[in-house]
């Protein structure tokens, strides 16, 4: 099942692999996140925050989603990069599924917060920015795929 067709034609960077476990930071900021390892042949998109839309490829369901690409720089102990998909609406354990990811727009770059208190309020801005993106593509979510 294809990923719905966009306004602008091969708008977004794809990338797809397994959810695996994370350290659950996101969980316990308010901001669960599906922990992504790419799949073999994939690339790393650029560093950053992106508007997604995610889908398992075993559901007929497709998801908003607010993807982090990046080392998480406010905790300085991870160094590598990591793809982590806090998918809107949906509060399921994923761990072994695949998951497939459309990165349709760029919100910001990774930086580093002063205090998690600034972290949270700015991915508490990114959430309503992608939601509200998603929404002006026709992306609600979650949305069954119409063909």
């Amino acid at each position: 099942m294809p990923f719905p067709t966009l306004p602008e034609p091969g708008a977004g960077f794809i990338v797809s692999g397994t959810v695996v476990h994370g350290e659950k930071r996101g969980r316990a900021l308010g901001f669960p996140t599906a922990n992504i390892a790419l799949a073999r042949g994939n690339l790393f998109p650029p560093e950053g925050v992106y508007s997604s839309i995610v889908r398992f490829p075993h559901r007929d369901t497709f998801y908003g989603a607010t993807v982090s690409v990046g080392t998480n720089p406010t905790f300085p102990d991870i160094a590598s990069i990591r793809i982590e998909a806090h998918i809107h609406d949906l509060d399921e354990l994923l761990y072994g599924l695949t998951a497939e990811l459309r990165l349709l727009h760029r919100l910001r770059d990774m930086r580093r917060f002063s205090s998690v208190e600034e972290l949270i309020a700015q991915m508490e801005s990114d959430v309503r920015q992608s939601r509200r993106l998603l929404a002006d593509l026709g992306c609600l979510t979650p949305t069954r795929n119409a063909g």
